[in-house]
């Protein structure tokens, strides 16, 4: 699989009023490729929401580079295209509606494209079906729940047709049952093809991941699977981060010298119990 994001050296420093420069990301080299479930962790400050901002091509690298689908970010001519490829989600689904019905709100983005009609009118149904909202294509978003509003943020990404979609703290709003409706979204997006950054402070939405990225006062840490990352306890440490709970109980239960697996589920945990002896 090619590339779909690659930086190298990548550094961004937001300018005071001082003209002092203060570096939220130290030299990030990352790739992700086409297809992958990628995600950032990190403490806040930790600098994840930066490199979301910069993938987007909200922001230009301060030095380094960042490329998107082959694309410079800091070329000014490859924003829009970047921005198309690289749909994004933030945290606050209200800051990102604009209209007051729904299926106006999803044919926005299209719209502005200059796609026709009758494809604007294809890609706001299949995209709202893609997340359950199709019932509510007439409804007013304001009158919709924090998860279903975000559900509607995310159908309007999709009706972009973007060949990766980065979630920079989308679930942090939701309660319990909102956050789990958003993450199985993600994960049949994913498993139809397409690219997902997911940027959170919930370790436990990183299980599932091809590839989870630790990052840290705006340096890259560490990169592997969930399996490298959870069960690096000094890793872990210097992050300020604890591991889902299924990693944490069941390495507990190890030092306690218990023959517990290491698990990153509960349902890897149950099961491991159930096998002692």
């Amino acid at each position: 699989m090619e590339n779909i994001l690659e930086a190298e050296a990548l550094k961004f420093a937001y300018i005071s009023e001082d003209e002092t420069y203060h570096f939220a990301l130290n030299g990030i080299d990352l790739e992700i490729k086409e297809g992958e479930f990628v995600v950032i962790l990190g403490h806040n400050g930790s600098g994840k929401s930066t490199f979301a901002r910069l993938v987007n091509a909200l922001n230009t690298p301060t030095s380094g580079a960042l490329r998107v689908a082959g694309m410079d970010t800091a070329v000014e001519k490859n924003q829009l295209a970047i921005r198309k490829t690289a749909g994004m989600v933030f945290q606050n689904p209200d800051n990102q509606l604009v209209a007051t019905v729904v299926d106006e709100e999803v044919a926005f983005g299209p719209e502005n494209l200059g796609v026709p009609r009758e494809e604007i009118l294809k890609r706001v149904q299949e995209s709202l079906e893609m997340v359950g909202m199709e019932k509510y294509k007439k409804r007013a978003p304001h009158m919709l729940s924090g998860g279903q509003k975000q559900r509607i943020a995310i159908a309007s990404t999709l009706a972009m047709h973007p060949k990766m979609i980065i979630f920079d703290e989308a679930t942090a709003m939701l309660d319990p049952k909102g956050r789990e409706d958003i993450l199985k979204i993600i994960r049949r997006l994913n498993a139809q093809g397409m690219t997902i950054l997911l940027i959170t402070h919930f370790m436990e939405e990183a299980v599932d991941a091809d590839q989870v990225v630790v990052m840290n006062n705006g340096f890259l840490l560490k990169k592997g699977t969930p399996r490298e990352i959870f069960f690096d306890e000094n890793l872990l440490q210097e992050a300020s981060l604890l591991p889902p709970f299924a990693a944490q109980l069941s390495m507990e239960l190890g030092k306690a010298g218990l023959d517990v697996a290491p698990a990153l589920k509960r349902e890897e945990l149950v099961q491991a119990i159930c096998q002692l002896q």
